[in-house]
């Protein structure tokens, strides 16, 4: 008596269902770290824009403070030096206003740091805006 193996296509069947389940697998882990590898370029990209940002603030400052009675000029652009922010252009606002607290005159400056880089509607722009008041009382 011959008996007939019924079970012969089943092992293909299922070589064939992990075959697919690990190229899923495989396909869902490389896009998983394609998104998480460009996150992270974002976000030292928003870093980096916000310490370019922090530069002009602080540029503004030392102006104001050494430069008493002069606020830096009303839009000022310029690009920092060093490798990690020399692809940002940096503009720099500034307003003054003068008040008095009794007698004293008081000098206010209120700076605007404002850092981009990359096209506006691309993927590489990143923008980042700081704003400071400096208050001067002569000496």
């Amino acid at each position: 008596m011959i008996k007939s193996n019924n079970n012969s296509g089943f092992t293909l069947i299922t070589a064939l269902f992990l075959l697919t389940a690990v190229a899923v697998l495989s396909v869902y882990m490389i896009t998983a770290r394609n998104v998480q590898q460009t996150t992270l370029v974002y976000s030292l990209q928003g870093a980096r824009a916000m310490q370019a940002a922090r530069a002009g603030i602080e540029w503004g400052i030392y102006d104001s403070i050494v430069g008493v009675g002069n606020c830096v000029n009303t839009n000022t652009s310029f690009t920092p030096t060093g490798v990690a922010l020399s692809a940002f252009t940096v503009s720099l606002t500034c307003s003054s206003s003068v008040h008095f607290e009794g007698t004293t005159e008081v000098t206010t400056y209120r700076l605007t740091s404002t850092a981009t880089t990359g096209a506006y509607g691309t993927l590489d722009h990143v923008y980042r805006s700081l704003q400071a008041s400096v208050s001067i009382q002569p000496p």
